[in-house]
């Protein structure tokens, strides 16, 4: 039996996703969990084209942008073989082709075929890592326009994106595809341990 005081020191705690996903703006293969927390690939859709509406990669945008402060999430990237995660302008082209680099509005970093890392600079930066992060923290600062990315396995820096930010910033989803018939990996947004008053 669980005395009060116990319970009390429970109910200090809660995990809540620190962004969620906005299906609004996602590729027609993408689906998501119920709590907008997890994105995959998956069987094509039929959606409505709107204007918010990535239709040229696969992806999807969070649902809230920023345009000032420090922000940070982190992101299970699984056994995933290719994905891309990091942050994007609201302006971006969302419909025609574009390159993943910041003079379209990307800072972002990614996998490609399961053992090489890039830095989506223009020219791309490989990466080089002693092990294969499974959780990566994204750290946005608008206000210095910086955006970093850390292992959370040890907390070294990935690689650190220093621009200009001239408008609003989401973060920026992109999950594999599927690979030889199975489902792909997906991306996840790790919840927050966060500290809640009870009285």
């Amino acid at each position: 039996m669980v005395s009060k005081q116990t319970a009390a020191c429970v109910l200090k705690f809660t995990l809540r996703f620190p962004i969620t996903l906005d299906p609004n703006t996602a590729q027609s293969n993408l689906a998501f969990s119920e709590e907008l927390s997890c994105v995959q690939y998956s069987s094509k859709q039929l959606l409505p084209d709107n204007p918010e509406r990535c239709t040229s990669r696969v992806c999807v945008l969070g649902a809230a942008g920023f345009l000032s402060g420090k922000h940070s999430w982190t992101v299970d990237v699984g056994q995933g073989k290719d994905w891309y995660i990091g942050v994007a302008q609201e302006s971006i082209k969302r419909k025609s082709t574009v390159f993943l680099n910041p003079a379209e509005g990307f800072w972002v970093i990614g996998l490609c075929n399961g053992d090489s890392f890039w830095a989506q600079t223009s020219p791309r930066t490989k990466l080089t890592m002693k092990q294969k992060p499974q959780r990566i923290t994204v750290e946005v600062d608008c206000d210095k326009s910086k955006v970093v990315f850390i292992n959370a396995a040890d907390l070294t820096v990935i690689h650190t994106f220093k621009d200009k930010f001239t408008e609003r910033i989401f973060p920026y989803f992109s999950p594999g595809l599927y690979m030889d018939g199975k489902i792909s990996s997906p991306l996840t947004i790790c919840p927050m341990r966060i500290k809640v008053d009870v009285e």
